[in-house]
């Protein structure tokens, strides 16, 4: 009876693997452009958030970047997590810089959620995102895509 559980289950990932490739394969060529488009939007702002936080730290007096960065450690982004040996200084300037960056992110979030809306749809997105993720040869050509994006 274990035998027949276990080849039944086996069975049934390969079944289920097998649908997946399949699906991935369903993506056409303006597809997987679109897609690449849409990362390359959220990377354009996403990749200008670590500049700009140095370029405060750098404006900012009585603070650097290694002390930033613990205090980023302990916090990870959240000021209500900052270390009890932190300064009101450095609370009221870690909270301000947090929030520059939490609003680049939720910027990138939306710039990500309209393009895929109106590109290729949610449920098409979903499913190139989820795709991307596992699928070797189709994340291969996308960041090729990508890459030759970036070289233009």
């Amino acid at each position: 009876m274990m035998r027949l559980t276990k080849a039944v289950l086996a069975t049934l990932m390969f079944v289920f693997v097998g649908v997946n490739a399949a699906s991935a394969q369903d993506f056409t060529d303006e597809d997987v452009k679109d897609y690449a488009v849409i990362l390359m939007a959220q990377k354009a702002i996403t990749d200008k958030i670590s500049p700009y936080v140095n370029s405060l730290i750098e404006k900012q007096e009585g603070i650097d970047g290694n002390r930033y960065v613990e205090l980023d450690k302990v916090a990870k982004g959240k000021p209500a997590n900052l270390p009890a040996d932190a300064t009101d200084f450095e609370k009221q300037f870690y909270t301000s810089v947090q929030g520059q960056v939490d609003k680049r992110k939720k910027a990138a979030g939306t710039v990500v959620s309209n393009l895929a809306k109106y590109t290729l749809g949610g449920k098409k997105y979903n499913a190139i995102k989820k795709a991307y993720k596992s699928d070797s040869a189709l994340k291969a050509k996308v960041d090729g895509i990508m890459a030759g994006m970036s070289a233009e």
